[in-house]
Formats: C-alpha cells, structure tokens, sequence
C-alpha cells in the first residue's frame, strides 16, 4: 500500500471516530479541509481524499460554497469486521485448502484490477447505471450471505462481460463458479468490504479514472496480510501489482 493510503486511510478513521462518538452529529457540517489538513498535520490531498470516498458512501455530503456536512453514521472502512461467522471455515481446515484459498485470491487479484483499468477507459452511461444497480440491490441483501454472493459475482463479471473479450469471461466464469471460495471470503471478512469498495470503484468508472479504477479493484481483492495471517501461508506476490 503506498504513503498516499495509508495517510488516507488514518484521515478515514478519524472522521469515523468523530462521527460515532457524536462530536460530529447528524447534518452538522465538519471542519474545512484546511482546517482538518493543519489538525491532522497532513496534506489537502489526503483530506480530499477521505472526503470524496466518505461522499461516495452516502456518509458525507460535500455542498458547493458550503462545505461537507454528516449524513449517515453507519460508517465501515476497511479493517472493520462484520463477519457473519467468527468460527474458522471447515475449508481452512488442510493445508491444500488454504493454499487453494490463496491461489484464487491471487488469481483475481491479478486479473481484476488490469479489467477495471480498461473498462473505467471505455464505460458506457448504460454500463454505469447497471453497476450502480447491482451495488444498491447488493446493499439491500446485506445478511442474506448466498443471495449477497451471488449480487457479487453479478458485479465483477459485469466487468469482464463489457469488454466482450471471450477468454477474459471464460476465465471470470471460472474463477465465480468457486462457491466454496466466496463463502469462506464472507465469513471470514464480512459483508461491508464489498460494499464499500463496490461503491468507490463504480465512482472510479464513472469518472473514467482507470488508474483509481485499477487501484481500487487491487485493494478490494488484496487483504493480503489479513489472508495470509488466517492460512499460514507464506509471502507469494510474483505477478501481483506493486504499490
């Protein structure tokens, strides 16, 4: 994860933190991004940032002339765990499972984001509103683990079916058709990093930022710490986006 995220990430939780514990009330309006830049000691760029993915979400309304205002306190940034199961899945339970866990994780991991790239280049107003469908419907299944899924797997093939390119959806195809898979990647990492990054990537092709698009499509399939914590497998990134 580069510097830039990272600080972005810590400005996220900031707000969060102000937002839940109701320093920062519904439809109060927050501190300027000059103001929050000289608090925090970091620059504009990451304010901006953090504001522009908490917009996305519904959390923050930015106002022309006005400034950003609280709009929701269901507040969730990676790192949040809303896993519907804390048990270990019975498919980490072999050595081979967790290995072939991983191996699928990375597999995406690789494809998927080079996939966002180039559809955030060339995303039709059509294809925009489909995704922002399956996001909303996505959302509403929240709970609903095998209805959720499927919502998910409808997201990132829309991607591969957009570009049209048979052997890039074959191999979609093959990599959603791991029910066992996504299964384990819900139970063990919730429901609302789905969501979240869901939102931020749609955002990302509508506004035709395929390196914002790439980016987020990498971090969205990455946890690659958390994964590897949970298998026991060790570091393998041959092939994998540097950031």
């Amino acid at each position: 994860m580069s510097k830039d995220n990272n600080v972005t990430e810590y400005v996220m939780q900031y707000i969060k933190e102000k937002i839940e514990s109701g320093a920062w009330p519904l439809d109060s309006k927050i501190p300027s991004e000059n103001q929050l830049s000289v608090e925090l000691k970091c620059s504009r760029t990451s304010i901006r940032s953090a504001l522009q993915r908490y917009n996305v979400l519904g959390i923050l309304e930015s106002q022309h002339g006005r400034g950003s205002f609280v709009k929701s306190s269901e507040i969730y940034i990676p790192g949040d765990n809303d896993a519907p199961s804390k048990k270990p899945s019975r498919l980490v339970e072999t050595e081979e499972a967790a290995h072939s866990y991983w191996e699928w994780r990375q597999a995406r991991n690789i494809l998927e984001p080079a996939i966002a790239a180039r559809v955030a280049e060339k995303a039709t107003d059509e294809f925009i509103q489909r995704i922002n469908k399956i996001n909303k419907e996505q959302r509403a299944l929240v709970g609903d683990q095998e209805k959720f899924i499927e919502k998910d797997k409808e997201f990132h093939m829309a991607f591969a079916e957009f570009l049209g390119n048979r052997i890039i959806i074959k191999q979609m195809q093959e990599l959603m058709n791991y029910k066992e898979m996504h299964v384990l990647g819900n139970d063990e990492f919730g429901y609302m990093g789905g969501v979240y990054f869901h939102a931020l990537i749609a955002d990302a092709v509508a506004h035709h930022d395929k390196e914002r698009a790439r980016q987020l499509m990498y971090e969205h399939g990455k946890n690659q710490e958390a994964v590897r914590r949970m298998m026991g497998v060790e570091d393998s990134t041959d092939g994998e986006q540097q950031t």
